[in-house]
């Protein structure tokens, strides 16, 4: 019995040890290749991510663009919840420097399964043997082979989980903004279909100088080779 309870222990380990893995890692989504951006700083060897919990990626995205960090790539996945050494580990392999993480609770899962365990049964035999030319005493044993199913079942508490990484810009931006197109609304408020929307404004750039601020409307700009 206490062999079988090693048994079922072992197993169970490596099944936690599995379910472990990093989802960082295995869900992770490159945006792009940060070894291949001139001009940005890279985690180096020694040095350990800056590590954010976040209650709304969208707009912690925003402010660290507005930083002066390059989102390069993110994962996002339903799993136990990961532990913060997972996203550095994550973070180093991909030289980010800064990584926002968000988790909620999602449910509660109970999971049941099946270990197939070895049940020999072995059986011993002794006796006496009087035959024609003596006797003697006789000892042998018969092994009969089998198997136990024995469930395991165990309750996981699961999480939405999503994480952005991030690389820091070193060059200096010529204007500072970043755009997304006007959406279908704005265009029918203004009553023109060209232009577009001020998404980020990058701190320490000449249209952070110019007090351009998030949520204006470019409609043209003025480019100068000075």
């Amino acid at each position: 019995m206490k062999a079988l309870m090693r048994r079922i222990t072992t197993i169970t380990g490596c099944i936690v040890l599995t379910a472990c893995a990093s989802g960082f890692q295995q869900f992770y989504k490159p945006f792009v290749d940060a070894r291949t951006i001139p001009g940005v700083q890279l985690l180096g060897n020694g040095e350990t991510p800056k590590v954010y919990s976040s209650n709304d990626l969208q707009r912690d995205i925003r402010v660290a663009k507005s930083k002066g960090y390059w989102p390069i790539g993110a994962s996002s996945f339903n799993g136990q919840l990961e532990s913060e050494q997972a996203v550095i580990n994550q973070a180093k392999a991909v030289g980010a420097v800064l990584v926002l993480v968000n988790s909620k609770f999602a449910e509660s899962r109970t999971i049941t399964t099946p270990l197939f365990l070895p049940n020999n049964q072995t059986t011993y035999n002794s006796g006496y043997i009087n035959g024609t030319y003596g006797s003697a005493n006789y000892y042998g044993t018969s092994t009969t082979y089998g198997t136990t199913v024995v469930p395991l079942t165990t309750t996981q508490q699961r999480y939405d989980q999503s994480a952005v990484f991030f690389v820091k810009m070193t060059r200096k931006l010529r204007a500072g903004i970043y755009l997304v197109d006007l959406s279908p609304e704005i265009r029918a408020k203004l009553e023109r279909n060209v232009g577009a929307m001020i998404d980020v404004v990058v701190e320490d750039t000449p249209a952070f100088v110019a007090n351009v601020l998030p949520g204006d409307i470019l409609i043209e700009i003025n480019v100068s080779d000075q």
